[in-house]
């Protein structure tokens, strides 16, 4: 239970930390890029934060299955409260570039941004950990990797993972606003429960930066084909299943045939 308590403290500190820099952000900035990039950078930091401590928890910590899933599924909605407006995501910066939602360029700096937030991360918590705040802090010495079935196996899962998210996302506007959070955290406990033992079920490029890239047991480029291009993957298909086609090619080729005419 002290430990529990101890991560649950340390969690919550970062939410608050996170949600007073977004105050903030939105106060002195205005509504724009340079504010959507700062935002992307604070979220998808507490994003990385969290899920580093929750999963020191899980690794270490010996908590029970349930109670994993039931912390993944509340963090979750924490998550989605708190960080509405952003991805935190490259593969949903991606899609919304893919879809005609966003242009090239501002694609390219959130997803910057984005990996900003996660490599910060990877440099503050392991000086929280210093503190000893909890017993766990302390046992940490490197992580392993998540990564339990071969490379293309694991590029497969973290397919399947990004490609039921990306489906389940696609529908959630048709819900109630007041239950999108916990469509989405079910949706997320359900997929963690599946792939978690095959590959961690990051199925988030700049996440997985954050968390797994940094394990030893396997080579950069196995981490970038398992967790970078396996979510791609799925996010594209989900993008053909639901369009049966790629609405940015399709825009291309009809621009490419106006400027023929003309």
């Amino acid at each position: 239970m002290h430990l529990l308590l101890a991560s649950a403290a340390l969690v919550s500190c970062t939410v608050i930390t996170c949600e007073l820099m977004r105050l903030v952000t939105r106060g002195l900035l205005r509504p724009g890029l340079a504010q959507d990039l700062l935002l992307e950078v604070v979220c998808t930091l507490q994003l990385s934060c969290c899920t580093r401590e929750m999963i020191l928890l899980g690794t270490l910590g010996g908590i029970e299955l349930w109670l994993g899933l039931a912390l993944t599924y509340l963090l979750t909605v924490l998550h989605c409260t708190t960080t509405q407006g952003t991805t935190c995501n490259p593969c949903g910066s991606l899609e919304q570039w893919v879809r005609v939602q966003d242009s090239g360029p501002h694609t390219v700096l959130k997803v910057a941004a984005q990996f900003v937030g996660a490599a910060l991360s990877r440099v503050l918590m392991p000086n929280l950990w210093l503190l000893g705040l909890s017993p766990l802090h302390e046992w940490d010495v490197g992580c392993r990797s998540p990564l339990n079935v071969a490379p293309w196996q694991g590029a497969l899962v973290e397919m399947t993972c990004a490609l039921i998210l990306y489906l389940t996302l696609h529908f959630l506007p048709r819900v109630q606003s007041q239950y999108q959070a916990h469509v989405v955290a079910f949706a997320i406990t359900a997929i963690v429960y599946a792939g978690a033992p095959r590959t961690g079920a990051v199925f988030n490029p700049a996440l997985a930066f954050a968390v797994v890239f940094s394990c030893q047991g396997h080579s950069f480029l196995q981490y970038v084909m398992v967790y970078w291009i396996g979510p791609t993957i799925g996010m594209v298909i989900s993008v053909l299943i639901l369009e049966r086609s790629i609405p940015k090619l399709r825009r291309d080729k009809s621009s490419a045939r106006r400027v023929k005419r003309e």
